[in-house]
């Protein structure tokens, strides 16, 4: 399965990141786009997470021709907003170190894109043409892309662990997404 081996790459990132990134780094505190910001040392493994997941996702998508096509869409703009996050890194968490506002720019707008897709995924799953509306994955998908960036502007200090609940749930849904998709093609 395509999927899973970004799956598991992210996921290694975002568990083990950690503990090569300098002792300013939280995980509770950062986000994973601060875990892989601009000149913060192992930051490369986080932009390895998100280029792995969002390529993986993204052929994954592309080889399922017959997925529903606003959810294919919707995970192929998903893939392309992670491969962006990685390509353009959030301005540096360090005190006292020059960044590229520009880049930093490009990166909000790249994880602008993720976000809004895995919430038209949930939405396409529930509403479009041969969804279902009592998909409770998809509810709970569409309901934690709008109140997890909420609950992170109301609670700052936990927007890492938050943001990492978020997208451990895209791991769930993308997961299962394809898995579907494979048994009903076998």
């Amino acid at each position: 399965m395509i999927s899973a081996s970004g799956i598991g790459v992210i996921l290694g990132a975002v568990i083990f990141g950690p503990l090569l990134s300098p002792p300013e780094f939280s995980w509770i505190h950062h986000s994973t786009s601060e875990q892989a910001s601009q000149q913060l040392p192992g930051a490369w493994i986080m932009r390895a997470g998100f280029v792995t997941y969002g390529v993986s996702t993204l052929l994954a998508a592309i080889v399922r021709p017959r997925m529903c096509p606003f959810v294919r869409g919707a995970l192929i703009a998903f893939g392309i907003g992670l491969i962006g996050t990685a390509i353009w890194s959030n301005a540096s968490i360090l005190p006292g170190v020059v960044s590229d506002m520009r880049e930093d720019l490009l990166h909000s707008i790249a994880s602008g894109i993720v976000g809004t897709a895995f919430a038209v995924a949930c939405a396409a799953r529930l509403f479009a043409p041969g969804g279902s509306k009592t998909d409770v994955l998809a509810w709970v998908g569409l309901v934690i892309s709008v109140a997890v960036p909420l609950a992170m502007g109301i609670w700052p200090d936990f927007r890492g662990l938050l943001q990492r609940m978020m997208f451990g749930f895209s791991f769930v849904f993308v997961a299962r997404e394809f898995k579907i998709l494979d048994r009903l093609h076998s």
